[in-house]
């Protein structure tokens, strides 16, 4: 058995725009400019199966309020038709993975974190096309005022069985 916490972090734009339940949380404004958060899965073998048992987000911002984001995760990069405080839109439908919504985050003197898993009956069981890189990207599902330069941190809880 392999266990592997693969984590990817961006920073916001430096402003505090309020986001409303739907917008994308990205790097940039510009769209052409998005970057996806990439992950690279984890075990000796090369083989692109892997179980997602959940994923913990971390954000520097020390305020909780409405701090409820969904997750969503590609097999290969998708391109954002919004930047960040637009709507979450984006292309590669046929390589979207699924989603894992994070609902609330914990308050800690250095920031906050939370932790969701995929919807029940929608297990993370990944077997990928080529290569063992995941993607991904962030939605507001609240109306949610950021930190200016807010750094978000995602970590997956990645399993393999040999």
């Amino acid at each position: 058995m392999y266990i592997s916490n693969p984590s990817a972090s961006f920073t916001r734009p430096n402003n505090t725009t309020a986001y409303a339940s739907g917008n994308l949380v990205a790097n940039s404004i510009t769209a052409g400019s998005v970057v996806p958060m990439s992950l690279v899965l984890g075990n000796s073998s090369g083989v692109g199966s892997f179980r997602l048992t959940r994923a913990r987000l971390i954000k520097s911002g020390t305020t909780p309020t409405n701090a409820n984001f969904r997750v969503h995760l590609y097999q290969a990069s998708p391109t954002a038709a919004n930047g960040d405080g637009g709507a979450w839109s984006t292309s590669n439908s046929a390589d979207w993975l699924g989603n894992i919504d994070v609902t609330s985050m914990l308050a800690f003197t250095d920031g906050c974190c939370g932790t969701g898993s995929f919807p029940a009956g929608s297990e993370g069981y990944l077997k990928l096309a080529a290569g063992k890189t995941i993607y991904a990207l962030l939605e507001a599902k609240a109306a949610y005022t950021p930190v200016a330069n807010e750094v978000f941190t995602l970590i997956i809880e990645e399993l393999f069985a040999f």
